[in-house]
């Protein structure tokens, strides 16, 4: 199939439309002429986004060039080119999509006045003759767009299926509140240091912002138990061409106390609105709030920085609540080819909604955020689990919870050491090996790499806790093995006594001047290695040099190789808790070692 060839079946009407479908001929027609059209087509389209302009385009097709393929469609009516549909081609499934895909938070055509109802049938009409094999999915869509109404009367003129999806999106234009958000979360910021807001424009301000806000921003996604972005380098590479365009205007800017940033945000401004792009946040300072502080510095303002708005995106979270003033619809339309796929898409689409109605209606309307969708979400992780573990090992396990569940019968075992019980441990290293012990380098989540859904799991729950840890005045150790995360544990000076959740109802009395040791993870690639014994020499190493008379830690007496680490560095029972349960019926007995 020759790139830039014209499409068969054009409407009669003195219409040309050709598909540009490769990255070379589509660099050499925007140097004959093309380029410039697209911009005229542009600034004359009241209707057209950021995401389908050339200046955002083009950076995404070289970044994303061995992925996707383009497949910019132009139409022109008498000679004049009166629209033009920036979409791609997956190179390995072949599936048709908008140009940057889901990173574009609008996909809608582009068309002169007049023409935009001739561009979206020529659309529907390229995809069907390309016999792709995913929908045509076109939106998120602007309420003021016309397309969905027009993508309605075509798919019914043409015989086609079509789905249609609503979701909300929070705007904010002026004027800015009396009283900003996270107002008092500010107020205690500049309490406890000296605030600035920065508006990142030079290269030294940008190599500076960036390499922290990818840190913040990766952190955060593990947080959320999703994929992390930025150490894909072809989304780094976007960002850093974006930022240096002139054809886009990025507006980036930062929340720092006593010069560490707090929270960045990377939006852009499109005819004086900016968009939200992801903000990041230092994921120790979660509870008060930054991003929030940042987006709320941005409103109050934003005439100074030249905004006449505020587009929060699709969305309809607690902080855009907080920061919009209005809320529109937005619409997205599926164009089905097949009438197989509709069938059963409606059908998923029909019971999944049925079911959110039931549940809402029975349980108010956020049960199915709090509650539904996390124990989907749940159920995700024990298929991949499942998948991990294997057919046998999972039922062994399954069974073992089952009986758990009728009955329950375990010993926890409360170690404690001094200073002169310490037997120091190395560990096993190759020849070119290294290991550092660091403590509240939340980053070092970043240095695993691997595909394993529990240690996934292990870090979401890590990052999800930072924030409560620190604030808690405890301490998270990380131990790194030549640029590779290998495990963690946590410490604390205890000033109540502890509940233990070995054995439930037990509680451990500490000594004064004590530290308390817990909740330790070793990756499974790094066991057998002595590392366990390393990390926990360093913690004790570091607490009894800073005067503390006694550390304690407890384990599962079943859990033998924690034992054997345990003992190894010199801890001693003091202490052992029996817990016994049958269905409801608890016993808790405690006997001194």
């Amino acid at each position: 199939m020759n790139p830039g060839v014209a499409l068969d079946d054009a409407p009669a009407y003195e219409t040309q439309t050709r598909a540009v479908r490769d990255l070379r001929s589509l660099e050499a027609e925007l140097s004959r002429g093309l380029l410039d059209e697209w911009r005229r087509v542009v600034d004359e389209d009241p209707l057209a986004s950021l995401y389908q302009t050339a200046g955002w385009c083009m950076p995404w097709y070289h970044c994303y060039q061995e992925t996707y393929d383009p497949y910019v469609l132009v139409v022109a009516s008498s000679g004049r080119m009166v629209g033009l549909v920036p979409m791609a081609v997956h190179r390995e499934t072949g599936e048709f999509v908008f140009a940057s895909n889901t990173m574009a938070d609008y996909r809608d055509i582009v068309a002169l006045p007049g023409y935009r109802e001739l561009v979206v049938s020529e659309l529907v009409r390229c995809y069907l003759e390309g016999g792709f094999p995913n929908p045509l999915r076109v939106g998120w869509i602007d309420p003021g767009s016309d397309t969905p109404a027009l993508l309605e009367k075509i798919c019914r003129d043409r015989g086609l299926r079509s789905m249609v999806h609503h979701h909300v999106c929070w705007r904010w234009f002026p004027p800015p509140p009396q009283k900003p958000s996270a107002q008092k979360f500010l107020n205690w910021y500049k309490r406890h240091g000296a605030v600035t807001f920065e508006v990142i424009e030079s290269e030294a301000a940008w190599v500076r912002f960036r390499d922290e806000y990818y840190r913040q921003h990766s952190l955060r996604q593990i947080q959320a138990g999703r994929q992390t972005s930025f150490d894909d380098d072809r989304k780094a590479a976007l960002y850093e061409q974006l930022f240096h365009s002139r054809d886009v205007q990025c507006h980036v800017t930062a929340f720092c106390l006593d010069g560490t940033m707090l929270a960045g945000h990377f939006g852009y401004v499109w005819r004086g609105v900016l968009l939200l792009g992801p903000p990041s946040i230092r994921l120790e300072d979660e509870q008060r709030s930054p991003a929030v502080i940042l987006l709320a510095w941005i409103i109050q303002h934003a005439a100074e920085l030249g905004l006449s708005g505020f587009d929060l995106t699709i969305g309809d979270g607690d902080f855009k609540k907080r920061l919009g003033n209005q809320s529109v619809d937005l619409t997205m339309v599926d164009v089905y080819g097949s009438k197989r796929q509709h069938y059963v898409d409606a059908a998923r689409s029909g019971m999944v909604g049925a079911t959110r109605r039931v549940v809402e209606a029975a349980a108010g309307e956020a049960a199915w955020k709090d509650k539904v969708k996390p124990a989907a979400a749940w159920l995700g992780y024990k298929r991949r689990r499942v998948r991990e573990m294997g057919i046998a090992t999972a039922l062994g396990a399954g069974l073992r919870s089952a009986i758990t569940a009728v009955a329950d019968r375990r010993t926890g075992l409360v170690y404690s050491m001094t200073p002169g019980q310490l037997q120091p441990v190395q560990p096993t290293l190759g020849a070119s090996e290294t290991y550092e012990v660091h403590d509240n380098c939340v980053e070092d989540l970043l240095l695993w790499d691997g595909t394993s859904p529990s240690v996934e799991s292990a870090l979401t729950t890590c990052a999800r806790s930072y924030a409560r840890v620190r604030n808690g005045n405890r301490t998270l150790h990380t131990i790194v093995v030549t640029g590779r995360l290998a495990g963690w544990g946590y410490s604390y000076v205890p000033t109540e006594p502890a509940t233990l959740s070995e054995t439930p109802g037990a509680v451990l009395a500490f000594e004064p001047n004590s530290v308390s040791l817990y909740d330790f993870h070793l990756l499974p690639e790094f066991r057998g290695r002595r590392l366990y014994q390393a990390l926990l020499t360093a913690i004790l190493q570091r607490r009894f040099a800073e005067g503390t008379a006694r550390a304690y830690i407890t384990v599962l007496e079943s859990n033998t190789p924690s034992r054997a680490a345990i003992e190894r560095v010199g801890f001693t029972i003091t202490r052992r808790n029996h817990y016994r349960r049958l269905l409801r019926r608890e016993r808790l007995t405690s006997t001194e070692a």
